[in-house]
Formats: structure tokens, C-alpha cells, sequence
């Protein structure tokens, strides 16, 4: 299975650029068209985002409501979704009568070190409203990709440090195992070649 890493290059023209390791001197590219071209050849697109970035949600709605992407991809898996709750996350998304409120504990009660980026919500109903759009035509899923954990029992523990084994495994049971192909977003950190976070392959 091929991964591709995708990072932000340009916080005002929002172009991306191609990390491949082979790749020397990167150049900038139309967001849009670099992750299309990416899934042309590569199962896994990994995009690092910058927590909090109006700019960056709004382009991230844009690109799951293109078609073309939707047609493309089977799994978003986000960084801010808790585990617990995701098969109300699977059903809101398949277009189930899920109250909203239901579902917002996917993307409050994560590991952030603070409040959730404020339009990750749109994120989550972009891409149910697309799926409504494609009904009897190829479905996207939201994976989550923080740990399970219910803090209404939980106060403290060890998960931090293990968010990003967390992740991988999600991926690795969720789209690897399973043959799909993914959109990856989480914190550009984590998708770095130093930060430890665990190879998909």
C-alpha cells in the first residue's frame, strides 16, 4: 500500500507541496489538485494541518464535497475524533437520524491540549451532507482517531503519549487491513519523519 504525505506549504496561497522522500526540490501545487493526483497513485494521502486554521477547514470542506475526491476515497480518518463514539459518528454519517448532539462528543472529548478547532464540526457534517447528495453511489466514512476513552470515568491517564500508536492502529485495522483508501488529517507534527509516530505499511 502507498502513502503520500501532503503539508501545508503556503498559509496564504494555501498551495501544497509533495513530501515524497525521493522528491528534492518540492514546489507548490493547487491544494485541490495535488491530493487528486496523489490518490491517482497512492492508496494512504496524509495531510498535516495546522490546528485551528479557518483557511485550512474551509479548503478541507471544499475537497470532501469535490466529487472527484468522493469518488476516491473510502475513509477520512481525523486526529480530534474519540473512538468511543463512533458508531454514532458511522450512523450520523450514513445519513441516520443522529442528533448533532449525539455526535459532538466525537470531536469535544479528544486528547487537544485545548478547545477543538472551531469548525472541525463542518468537517463532520460536510461530509454527511455529500454522502446524502451520493445516495446508491460510493460512500465516504469518518473514522476517529484519538483513543476510546469515556471521561466521564476517566480524569487522568497514560493516553497521550499513546495517541499516535493509537492512530496508526486505526488505520492499519481500518483502511489497511480492509484495502481501502484514505485521506489522512491530523497535526503536521505527528506526520513528521522525527516525531516517532509509528510507519503504516
Amino acid at each position: 500500500m502507498k502513502v503520500h504525505r501532503i503539508q501545508t506549504f503556503s498559509a496564504l496561497s494555501f498551495a501544497l507541496t509533495s513530501l515524497c522522500l525521493a522528491q528534492v526540490n518540492p514546489s507548490p501545487k493547487n491544494a485541490t489538485a495535488a491530493v487528486l493526483e496523489a490518490f491517482q497513485t497512492h492508496d494512504i494521502v496524509m495531510f498535516g494541518e495546522i490546528h485551528n486554521n479557518k483557511q485550512e477547514y474551509e479548503w478541507l470542506d471544499a475537497l470532501v464535497a469535490n466529487s472527484e475526491f468522493a469518488d476516491r476515497v473510502d475513509d477520512i480518518v481525523v486526529e480530534l475524533g474519540n473512538s468511543q463514539y463512533q458508531k454514532s459518528v458511522d450512523r450520523y454519517i450514513a445519513g441516520e437520524a443522529v442528533p448533532i448532539a449525539d455526535v459532538q462528543w466525537a470531536w469535544r472529548s479528544t486528547l487537544g491540549l485545548g478547545p477543538p478547532p472551531p469548525n472541525l464540526r463542518g468537517l463532520y457534517k460536510v461530509v454527511h451532507e455529500t454522502n446524502m447528495r451520493r445516495r446508491g453511489k460510493h460512500q465516504m466514512r469518518v473514522l476517529c482517531g484519538d483513543p476510546y476513552i469515556n471521561w466521564a470515568r476517566v480524569k487522568t491517564g497514560p493516553f497521550l503519549g499513546h495517541s499516535d500508536q493509537w492512530y496508526a492502529q486505526v488505520v492499519k485495522d481500518e483502511v489497511v487491513a480492509k484495502h481501502n483508501r484514505a485521506f489522512l488529517i491530523t497535526g503536521s507534527n505527528h506526520f513528521s519523519a522525527s516525531s516517532g509516530t509509528p510507519e503504516l505499511h
